[in-house]
């Protein structure tokens, strides 16, 4: 039995240390910012519509293609400072 919750306590932290945005929001790892790129982001990034326009991968991105293009609030996560 120590040994069944062992690994499932392995597993469980790391798939939450590893998984998604939202997951390292909350523990302060945020995503590469906009504001490293003020020149192409100044007037253009104000919703999350915004960012999926040029960042999102089955539409021929100008940008990085996002890996996560279904989350939302993408300016909590890429918005921090530099």
């Amino acid at each position: 039995m120590k040994k069944r919750l062992k690994f499932f306590m392995i597993g469980f932290w790391l798939v939450f240390l590893v998984s998604g945005c939202a997951y390292r929001h909350y523990m302060g790892m945020h995503g590469p910012s906009i504001k490293l790129y003020p020149d192409i982001h100044q007037q253009v990034a104000h919703e999350d519509s915004d960012c999926l326009k040029c960042h999102h991968p089955d539409q021929n991105p100008e940008g990085t293609p996002t890996t996560h293009p279904d989350f939302t609030g993408c300016l909590k996560c890429h918005n921090g400072e530099v």
